[in-house]
């Protein structure tokens, strides 16, 4: 297939044509021992897939515990570092703390964002022009 002359590949973009990542497991639980079939996915992944990698075994966890937020929460969680993710993807009571306490903090940026709206309309009058 050719693509039109003005449409161009980049191998450091997201969507390059480029090998797919290794299929993940469907069970990574500590209990069936899939983290160790993670830990080599992870070993024979280039370090921009890894993340990737975590990300697809982490998410149906998190959906597990807290289904309205997952893809937020996942993302959150991620930010940590690497090691401790994978911590938190062994041992299924880290993770609900964790997703507790980034459900926590979810909410309240969610008041705080509520009440300064709330703060900025009721600073508007109906004379001010």
């Amino acid at each position: 297939v050719d693509s039109p002359s003005f449409l161009r590949f980049c191998p450091n973009v997201r969507n390059a044509q480029q090998a797919p990542a290794p299929p993940l497991q469907s069970d990574t639980s500590a209990e069936s021992g899939g983290s160790g079939s993670l830990a080599a996915q992870l070993a024979a992944a280039p370090p921009e897939q890894q993340r990737m990698i975590i990300g697809e075994a982490l998410y149906p966890l998190v959906e597990s515990v807290e289904p309205t937020s997952a893809a937020k929460v996942t993302g959150m969680l991620l930010e940590m570092d690497q090691s401790e993710v994978l911590h938190l993807i062994e041992s299924p009571d880290a993770l609900q703390a964790k997703v507790a306490e980034a459900v926590a903090v979810l909410q309240a940026a969610a008041q705080q964002q509520a009440s300064s709206a709330a703060d900025g309309f009721a600073a508007l009058s109906v004379g001010d022009n």
